[in-house]
Formats: C-alpha cells, sequence, structure tokens
C-alpha cells in the first residue's frame, strides 16, 4: 500500500521521475517495520542503541566563527546534539534517517524523518538534487471517525535554484487543500544559488551489498536467519521451564468423602489403580545458556561488531590494554558511523545557513564544523589524561579544549567562560609575594 502511494504521488502529484525503486520502497518500509516493533525482542534496536552510545558518548561538536551566523547555527547544533543518540540510532536501525530544517518565529528548528519517508529523485555525484520527503502525518478525530492529512514536500535543482513545493494528500493519496494547520507554510518557494537539497541524510555505514548505494541499510541487515535461530532457541528454554513445572499427584479417592482434599489447588486427578502407580520421572534440565552465547556470538560476527554487544565476554585475565584492543571491530563499525554524520551534518548547516540567508535570520558570515570524538573504546582515559594535559602544557592544545574533553556538554563559549572565572578566583605568583604593580 506504501508503494503504491508514493509511487502515486510522485506521478500524479509532483509528476516528477524517481531513481528511487519500487523494491526500494518496499525494502525501506520493511526495515522500518522491523525497526519499530515492541511486540518481541528487537536485536536491530538493541545493537542500533548500544552501538549509538559508542559512536557519540563523551564527544562534542560545535559550529565555530566569530560572527552572528556561526553563533546562531551553534545554538541549532547545540540542541541537537542533544539529541544526537536518538538520531544515530535511528540512522543504525533504519538504514538511514534525514534532519530537515525549517524557519518558525524566526529561529531554525528541525524534524527526524526515517529514509522509509524519502525517495531520490535526482543526484549529482555525491549531492542529492531531487527528492520527495512525506514531511509530517496528522491524525485528526478518534479511532473510529479520524482523518488522516499528509503534507508532501519536493525538492528540486533548477537552473541552480532550489524549488521547494508543498502538495497535501489523504492516506490513500487523493490530493487536499491545504489543511488550516498548515496554512502558513508557503506552497512554492524558490531559493537561488543551492546545489543540493537542504536536509542531511545519514546513513548506516552497513554494506547493502550492492554496486548502488543510495540508500542505507540497517545494522542487522541480512542476518535474518541467526535472529530467528536465536528467538526458536529462546523458546525451546521457555518451554522448558514449563515441562519442569512442579505439580502434586493424588488419588482420586482423596477428593470425596468426609476428609476429602479441596478441589481447587495445586493438585491433579489420577486413578493410580496400585501403589507403586507413581515414579519419579526427573530429567536434568537443559541448560541452553551454552547454545544462546553461541548463536550471539555469531550474530555479532554478521553484524561485523566485536563480542560483547549481545554476548558475555570473560575479562577475569585480561589487562586493560586487552579489553581495548577486543572492542576494535566495534570501534571500526562506530566510526564509520562518524564520517558518515560528518557528512550529514555538513550537509544540514549548509541547509541551514541557506535558509538563514533567505529569511535574513542573521548577517552572513563564515563557520566550520568542528567535531571532538572520544576514543575510549579504544584508549585508556588515564593515558588519553597524560598526554592533553601534556599536550596543553606544550601549547598544542587549549585549555579549553582540555575543559571540553571533562565537560563535553558545555560550548565553547561556556567553557572560555568557567576557564576565565577560575583564574580570576586563583592568585597568581605576584599576588603571593605583593610584587603585582611594584617597580622592578
Amino acid at each position: 500500500m506504501l508503494k503504491n502511494l508514493w509511487m502515486w504521488i510522485l506521478t500524479n502529484v509532483f509528476k516528477v521521475q524517481t531513481q528511487t525503486t519500487e523494491k526500494e520502497i518496499e525494502d525501506n518500509s520493511k526495515y522500518a517495520k522491523i525497526y519499530e516493533n515492541i511486540d518481541d525482542i528487537n536485536f536491530n534496536a538493541i545493537f542500533s542503541n548500544k552501538l549509538a552510545n559508542y559512536t557519540v558518548s563523551d564527544s562534542t561538536m560545535n559550529i565555530e566563527g566569530d560572527n552572528q551566523r556561526a553563533e546562531m547555527l551553534n545554538m541549532t547544533g547545540t540542541s541537537m546534539w542533544k539529541k544526537a543518540k536518538k538520531f544515530i540510532s535511528m540512522a543504525f536501525g533504519y538504514g538511514g534517517v534525514i534532519i530537515v530544517p525549517y524557519v518558525k518565529g524566526g529561529k531554525i528548528y528541525y524534524n527526524l524523518v526515517p529514509q522509509d519517508r524519502l525517495t531520490i529523485d535526482s543526484t549529482d555525484g555525491e549531492l542529492i538534487t531531487g527528492a520527495t520527503v512525506l514531511a509530517e502525518k496528522k491524525t485528526i478525530g478518534g479511532n473510529v471517525n479520524s482523518k488522516v492529512y499528509l503534507r508532501w514536500t519536493n525538492y528540486q535543482i533548477q537552473n541552480g535554484n532550489m524549488v521547494i513545493t508543498q502538495q497535501y494528500s489523504d492516506d490513500k493519496g487523493n490530493k487536499i487543500p491545504a489543511p488550516s494547520f498548515w496554512q502558513d507554510i508557503q506552497e512554492v518557494r524558490t531559493i537561488t544559488n543551492v546545489d543540493r537539497v537542504l536536509f542531511g541524510y545519514i546513513k548506516s555505514p552497513i554494506n547493502n551489498r550492492k554496486a548502488n548505494d543510495k540508500y542505507g541499510v540497517p545494522i542487522t541487515y541480512g542476518c535474518e536467519a541467526t535472529i530467528l535461530e536465536i528467538k526458536e532457541t529462546m523458546k525451546q528454554m521457555v518451554r522448558e521451564y514449563e515441562l519442569k513445572e512442579v505439580f502434586v499427584g493424588a488419588d482420586i479417592t482423596m477428593f470425596d468423602g468426609k476428609n476429602a482434599l479441596p478441589k481447587n489447588g495445586l493438585w491433579k486427578k489420577v486413578d493410580s489403580g496400585r501403589d507403586d502407580f507413581f515414579e519419579v520421572f526427573d530429567p536434568q534440565f537443559r541448560d541452553y545458556t551454552t547454545r544462546l552465547q553461541e548463536l550471539y556470538k555469531r550474530l555479532e560476527h554478521e553484524v561485523g561488531t566485536s563480542y560483547g554487544i549481545l554476548s558475555e565476554v570473560n575479562t577475569q585475565n585480561a589487562t586493560a590494554t586487552e579489553i581495548k584492543k577486543s572492542m576494535y571491530d566495534t570501534f571500526c563499525i562506530t566510526d564509520d558511523m562518524r564520517t558518515n554524520i560528518e557528512k550529514g551534518m555538513d550537509d544540514f548547516f549548509y541547509a541551514c545557513n541557506v535558509l538563514a540567508n533567505a529569511f535574513n535570520l542573521s548577517p552572513q558570515g563564515e563557520y566550520t564544523i568542528d567535531f571532538d570524538w572520544s576514543y575510549s573504546l579504544l584508549e585508556d582515559t588515564q593515558t588519553e589524561w597524560s598526554q592533553m594535559t601534556w599536550a596543553e602544557s606544550k601549547g598544542i592544545m587549549s585549555k579549553v579544549e582540555l575543559r571540553q574533553w571533562l565537560k563535553p556538554d558545555e560550548t565553547l563559549e561556556e567553557s572560555q567562560k568557567a576557564i576565565e572565572e577560575i583564574e580570576e578566583s586563583q592568585p597568581s605568583v605576584d599576588d603571593i609575594l605583593g610584587t603585582r604593580g611594584g617597580e622592578e
């Protein structure tokens, strides 16, 4: 149904030809359904959440530049980075997520949109030059008489200009006028001197095993057989516990007469007929833990991570250095995701900058995006701290960078202010000796 809806919207509403195939629409819809499932153990979500933590924990992103534009973009970036684990987990789980900026009340905000709500219509090398996005979905009314409203946004580069078109439909694809709650959105807007769509696209780093990598694939892509085997083993374990439930057997005559046992309770009525009717049958409990651990490690191999995402790791006799080295495969995946994040953030802030110009939100100015990624997966924090303090003493690193390593939630301005306050509160050698302002 979603595939038919997409093709109808593209063909009849926007009248555009897309590079996205019907198979890709179906696949992206399937990936979204698997990631969003909450009715069963979700290994996709487990891997996505854990790898998102490894990717972004203790890492920072700042927009640098000595001008109002950089300050404005940094406010947006600071707000976004607080939700970094969420959108990174979504990128791992869905296969990709787009971050779409928009302007409201003179400020820049953003929406997180899974890739199953995106068709890539045209490209120019690595740049996406045409796309259609299911930007919003609103359901009005109760469960019985509810109405669904969909807002579609189409991006097209035409002669170096970006044309953004809004259209609206119901859940069956019928085109409708703009609903009252979307009346303030301009139907068609043209922005000059633009070379790509105005959003950032962060893809999962997992290899889709195809020549075309237009879309990303989820972290557990191609692991369906092993996941099914794990779930079957878990069911067998539950069944084993059920079969080992205890019961009390009693002769059926004990439930009748003056001294009868209660008819309800932990009893099973049996007509033994002889005294030796009951024989103990108590086979040893079949422990599936070893089997599950083997399957967990197989799944980790297939995904490409180190042991420890699902499986138990024996680190009893391992040194800290050996433990760090054992995480190298996991680090490789997180490092690849960081590369994709940097590309997505570059496109996102490019879009923010374009919108800031179009809406005159602040004077134009240069900016740079600075990422400070943590390498705690591989490096010992004590060793890393010693290296950083040595670098600061040699003038290679600033005190602000050193403080931000300790306080990653602070912005550059907050760290600089804190350092200045600390220095002002600490007496200098001249203050201690009483020589400040004296003559030599």
